[in-house]
């Protein structure tokens, strides 16, 4: 049981990341037009009584993708950035299909914004993916 239970916190480690509480530099999604291809959807939760941003993203465009990335952003009342947290949506995301994540945040905040940070398209074919 102790195992698991490290195997667990390993997982959360390695899952997200949080970047602005520990340096004054922001980070800024790879790609400029994620939002063309997936719609997201998200609320703040609580996950065992810590923070986390949890929903949805749906592929909408042709070709699946993988290696998703999520930037999540923490924001005070002001809708300034208090703090980032990478998150990872798992696996492959074929068109037409939702996925659902979970990315712990380091603190509650009065709302959060997710964006697209990265992906890779899988077309089929043509041998290599194209990253993004």
């Amino acid at each position: 049981m102790l195992r698991l239970g490290l195997l667990i916190a390993l997982m959360l480690m390695l899952s997200s990341t949080s970047v602005l509480g520990q340096s004054a530099t922001r980070l800024t999604p790879l790609v400029v037009d994620g939002e063309r291809y997936f719609k997201l959807q998200w609320e703040a939760a609580d996950h065992n009584g810590r923070p986390e941003v949890r929903g949805s993203i749906l592929n909408d465009y042709g070709f699946p993708a993988q290696k998703i990335r999520l930037l999540v952003e923490s924001l005070d009342a002001a809708g300034g950035v208090t703090a980032q947290t990478i998150g990872y949506v798992g696996g492959e995301l074929t068109a037409g299909k939702r996925a659902y994540f979970e990315v712990p945040v380091p603190v509650r905040a009065p709302s959060h914004r997710v964006l697209i940070f990265q992906y890779e398209w899988l077309q089929m074919g043509g041998g290599d993916s194209t990253r993004r």
